[in-house]
């Protein structure tokens, strides 16, 4: 027994004595994608690849800037237009054969679009994205847009107009509001237009505008050489096609509304001019605004009106359990827009318009304290987002659209800690003085709530 409790000390001696490192033993104490790997083509498709810490889900993004500020009056609606038919037929594979199949392998194919751009993304198990990545190919840049698949969309495309959820709908009516030019132009085909689509138009808008001078290929979980064999195959001229310019927006003050009758729930927006992307900078600034203005709610309850709202915006409601208040800010290439979106009973509505845009005009007034709160806020909003590939895959493809390099949530906090609550608090003075642009949309009933010549009389 002593001689086995002998040989047992010695082994635990050479045990403690020896060299041993932690970075093997622990994984990595920091967040989002690891080994960030970035290049762009001679033809001009941006690529970047991230490898994860062993996730076994992986997604793709093939983002082109071609969102419905691009659409000219021959094509408005085309961006909707494409949402609807991804699911449709391709020059390698059936609309019915990319069903069955992705289904069967787990995966999922998602198109989205905005104003500025559209993004088709697959989603799959990383075992299978050698084989379902030709799936992507076809649905992005081989899509044949036959006219019977497009007659069918149509039943489809009313149907979204139908059920436009209301903040959905005020959001995109203050863009309106806002804008005088392209960014006018609304992510939803108006229904006047719907029976004018036809393949022959889709057709035309993908060949004046998915060019791969403007395209980007950003991979989560897929290693970089696979991911750049599928860029190779979207585009295979080396020479860089040339863009037109997009004519700029300015900004107009106008008043927007859609009636929804009698005794409906409201949603007011009101909105001024904000930054774009090309400064990253001035957007993290922006993004600190609205978040220490209150973007969402600090506790999610089973129903609706079991919420507690992030102050200040969430003070404004009081005892009133059926308003909402939350800030955003919606940012493009160029320019941006800032807004406050109340959702109110119609009994309130005509008090709840008139604070909104006194709250908007006075945003300059929020303290230190406040804007510290809005850091943390944006913190948490951003890591929370991080465990979805889809989410990151996407945000990697936007940092090349913006010639932008932050890779991981762990730089982004380092950027916004670097930002002084000084330089926030004059982003917020000069959100003040824009009101002069202040733009006015409403959803609900028209009846009870004030013009816009009140709203913007303060």
């Amino acid at each position: 027994m002593k001689k086995l409790l002998s040989i047992f000390l010695i082994h635990i001696k050479k045990l403690s004595t020896s060299k041993h490192d932690r970075s093997v033993c622990w994984p990595k104490c920091s967040y989002g994608p690891m080994e960030v790997q970035r290049s762009e083509m001679l033809n001009g498709i941006k690529i970047v690849a991230a490898n994860t810490s062993g996730a076994m889900m992986a997604a793709c993004t093939i983002m082109f800037q071609a969102g419905s500020r691009y659409e000219s009056s021959n094509f408005l609606g085309a961006s909707h237009f494409l949402r609807a038919a991804s699911s449709g037929s391709g020059c390698g594979f059936t609309a019915f054969s990319k069903l069955r199949v992705l289904q069967q392998h787990g995966a999922y194919l998602t198109c989205s679009s905005d104003r500025q751009s559209i993004s088709y993304t697959l989603q799959c198990p990383l075992l299978y994205f050698s084989k379902l990545k030709y799936y992507l190919l076809d649905t992005a840049v081989r899509c044949c847009y036959h006219d019977w698949e497009i007659s069918d969309r149509k039943s489809l495309v009313r149907g979204d107009l139908a059920r436009i959820d209301p903040e959905q709908r005020v959001l995109d009516l203050i863009q309106k509001a806002l804008w005088a030019g392209p960014l006018a132009n609304s992510v939803f085909c108006e229904d006047e237009r719907i029976d004018q689509m036809s393949g022959d138009i889709l057709n035309d808008y993908v060949m004046c505008n998915f060019k791969s001078s403007n395209c980007c290929v950003a991979s989560v979980g897929v290693p970089f050489e696979e991911t750049m064999k599928l860029a190779e195959q979207i585009n295979t001229r080396r020479e860089k096609p040339k863009l037109k310019d997009c004519p700029s927006s300015k900004p107009r003050a106008g008043f927007e509304y859609y009636d929804l009758g009698s005794g409906s729930d409201t949603w007011i927006a009101v909105a001024v001019p904000s930054c774009g992307t090309d400064d990253l900078n001035n957007l993290f600034k922006h993004a600190i605004v609205a978040a220490a203005c209150g973007v969402d709610n600090m506790q999610q309850g089973q129903h609706e009106l079991d919420r507690v709202p992030q102050p200040p915006l969430g003070l404004m409601t009081g005892a009133d359990i059926f308003t909402n208040f939350r800030a955003f800010n919606i940012s493009y290439a160029d320019t941006g827009i800032f807004g406050i979106v109340a959702k109110t009973k119609s009994v309130t509505a005509n008090r709840n318009a008139l604070a909104v845009s006194e709250f908007l005009a006075n945003v300059g007034d929020i303290n230190f304290t406040q804007i510290q709160d809005g850091k943390k806020r944006l913190q948490l909003s951003l890591a929370l987002h991080e465990e979805d590939c889809v989410k990151v895959s996407e945000g990697l493809a936007l940092q090349l659209a913006n010639n932008v390099q932050i890779d991981s949530v762990h730089n982004c906090f380092s950027m916004i800690d670097m930002i002084s609550l000084d330089e926030i608090k004059a982003t917020a003075t000069s959100l003040s003085m824009n009101c002069k642009h202040m733009a006015v949309a409403i959803v609900g009933d028209l009846g009870v709530v004030p013009t816009d010549e009140e709203i913007l009389k303060r």
